[in-house]
């Protein structure tokens, strides 16, 4: 085991009330370290098991952690938000070890957030040894930015949205605007307050952001010859403020933000499970990520509408990691299992969904029978998040081949599912029944 820091030791209590100076040494080792060691691994791991009933938002990883973040055990589990533990460096080191070893992490930030903080550890002397016990990971990103607006297109920290514009010569209200001047106080740079964003704290510092930039806007080359009137590009609202970037906005908005989606996944998603898949990691064993299912009608009309973008942004981010994962699961070793927690994205989803829980749990995951999961088949619409997956991955060369019902299946992968119900607690913010899907490599 690494070395650990002693014990903090108790100033002296000067004893007045004798009418002399007495020095009442407290003892110097707190009672609980004079416990066994076996014993204070038992405690830390029950206290660890314990369920955390706090939201996802209330756990997230922010930004600003990255410009105060200073590695040590006690930092790691306060930016955890495991505080309970916070009694002496000794303790800290101690159930970070129990941590890291026996439980899964939850990293609920940004794949660049993490990235950073992770290798802030690895470079800091003993964090390349506390990394090596990491054994299980949670990941989610609550904090999730309007990709339109991210990161912060801004020179030398000042933004250059619509309203702030120096030589616009229009007068602007900024009373409701969110970081506007406001009751005689600016907060634009408040960054501990109740406005903080954490897709906006310091754009000023490259270390906090990826290095993309946004790219010029695409036009369509035939747009005169198809449309001599200019009909269907003319705008009728030229001075609509809905643009954040009117220099680089798209005819299509769709389009750009596929583009910033794939420019995300580029410089943020792949760079991050490259790093998990190298040896600093060398006891990782399982990823656990999330994907959703929206409810009937919001794919009946994504589909409709825009038949390559039937998923939310956000959601098609995690199909992008999914599919990232189970990609590190095919070709590192190490990593044994994959966990997909399949759930509602929002309370309509859980009300009245295209997707049949326990019929999937039945057939499985993998939707390649074209009798059942093409048209016409009983599941027809389920699974868009998964078939997406297999999409993807067919995309980027893998041989996704045939799945074979709910056990084996696709790139020689295991899936053993079951059906997760509600436990009817609110706390989250998410209702209704999901399905844990526990990818395995044979």
């Amino acid at each position: 085991m690494a070395a650990t820091a002693s014990a903090a030791r108790v100033a002296p209590v000067v004893d007045v009330a004798a009418g002399h100076e007495h020095c009442a040494h407290t003892p110097a080792v707190l009672p609980f370290l004079r416990l066994p060691r076996e014993l204070r691994d038992q405690i830390y791991n029950h206290a660890l098991s314990i369920p955390d009933k706090r939201s996802d938002r209330a756990l997230r990883i922010e930004r600003r952690n990255l410009k105060h973040f200073r590695p040590s055990a006690a930092a790691l589990l306060l930016i955890l938000h495991h505080e309970y533990f916070l009694l002496n460096r000794q303790i800290a080191l101690e159930a970070l070890e129990a941590l890291f070893k026996h439980h899964s992490v939850f990293l609920s930030c940004g794949p660049f957030v993490l990235k950073s903080l992770l290798e802030a550890v690895e470079q800091h002397p003993p964090g390349a040894q506390w990394l090596a016990w990491l054994k299980a990971i949670e990941l989610d990103w609550v904090t999730f930015p309007d990709l339109r607006m991210y990161p912060p297109d801004r020179a030398h920290g000042r933004d250059e949205w619509w309203f702030e514009a120096a030589d616009d010569g229009v007068e602007v209200d900024v009373d409701y605007v969110r970081g506007a001047a406001y009751s005689g106080h600016y907060d634009e740079h408040d960054y501990t307050g109740n406005y903080y964003d954490d897709n906006f704290y310091d754009p000023a510092d490259a270390a906090l952001y990826p290095s993309y930039t946004h790219r010029a806007p695409t036009v369509n080359p035939n747009a005169a010859a198809d449309d001599l009137s200019t009909l269907f590009d003319h705008n009728p609202f030229p001075d609509a403020e809905e643009a954040y970037h009117p220099a680089t906005m798209t005819a299509r908005p769709t389009d750009d933000l596929s583009t910033k989606l794939s420019l995300l996944v580029e410089t943020e998603v792949s760079p991050l499970f490259a790093y998990l898949s190298s040896r600093t990691f060398p006891a990782l064993t399982t990823l656990t990520l999330p994907l959703y299912f929206i409810s009937r009608e919001s794919l009946a009309h994504r589909r409709a509408s825009r038949p390559a973008y039937a998923l939310p942004l956000k959601v098609r981010f995690w199909v992008h990691v999914v599919a990232h994962a189970l990609a590190m699961l095919v070709h590192t070793p190490s990593l044994a299992a994959v966990r997909v927690r399949y759930m509602p994205w929002d309370i309509w989803a859980s009300m009245d969904s295209c997707d049949d829980l326990s019929r999937i749990a039945t057939h499985g995951v993998w939707f390649d029978d074209p009798d059942t999961d093409g048209p016409g088949g009983e599941r027809e619409d389920e699974g868009e998040a998964f078939r997406c997956v297999w999409a993807l991955l067919a995309e980027r060369g893998m041989d996704v081949g045939k799945g074979k019902g709910k056990g084996k299946g696709r790139m020689g992968l295991q899936a053993d599912i079951s059906v997760v119900k509600w436990d009817g607690e609110m706390d989250s913010y998410r209702v209704g029944d999901e399905l844990e899907v526990v990818f395995t490599n044979n």
